[in-house]
């Protein structure tokens, strides 16, 4: 029997929505809780296990948390869900801080991300390459209803950065065989492709 409702998940999207820092409204078409939940519909689409899809939502929410306020949320997060959910959200979030404490540029951000990714549990490089069909999907869907000249309005950094980031985590996920889902490797080379055809590159 399948079973389509998750204890878990639906806790892990409460508590997201009760812990996240920016003001959400509900007719904000980008909205992070929206990211969110749409990352782990992707990721239940691939046929995940729970514990990624919750790891997952509880990454969005460390990423969007102030530095300052991150150890006491990975201490609640652990309390509330467990270390290997804890560890694996923890491991995925973006490494947006240098060991001094100084905040690293998205491309500085990336080039970290890609080191981490190499080493990382396959739980892990699901979970990024989740968020990253998810930006890929979103800017598709408003540049094919906007313009190309949206898509800098849709991602979170220059078109070509963008392009060389997804060319860059692709190399690394291929490197590590089959112990990354082929699924959503496939899914993330088709649309990072299908952006690249959109900007002309």
């Amino acid at each position: 029997m399948i079973n389509g409702y998750s204890d878990s998940i639906h806790h892990a999207l409460a508590f997201c929505a009760k812990h996240h820092p920016v003001p959400v409204s509900r007719h904000d078409v980008h909205s992070p809780l929206l990211t969110t939940a749409s990352i782990a519909v992707i990721l239940c689409r691939h046929q995940t296990d729970d514990a990624t899809v919750v790891a997952g939502i509880l990454k969005q929410l460390i990423d969007a948390t102030p530095q300052a306020a991150v150890p006491a949320l990975n201490q609640n997060i652990a309390r509330r869900f467990g270390g290997l959910i804890a560890g694996a959200a923890e491991a995925a979030a973006e490494p947006r801080f240098d060991p001094l404490g100084r905040e690293r540029t998205w491309k500085a951000t990336r080039f970290e991300a890609l080191a981490k990714i190499a080493g990382a549990s396959p739980r892990v490089a699901d979970i990024w390459m989740a968020s990253e069909i998810h930006t890929c999907g979103v800017a598709l869907t408003d540049i094919r209803r906007l313009g190309v000249e949206y898509a800098r309005s849709v991602t979170p950094c220059p078109p070509a950065e963008l392009l060389w980031w997804h060319a860059a985590l692709l190399e690394v996920l291929s490197g590590r065989g089959a112990e990354v889902r082929v699924t959503l490797q496939e899914e993330l080379r088709q649309l990072s492709t299908q952006v690249r055809g959109c900007l002309g590159r």
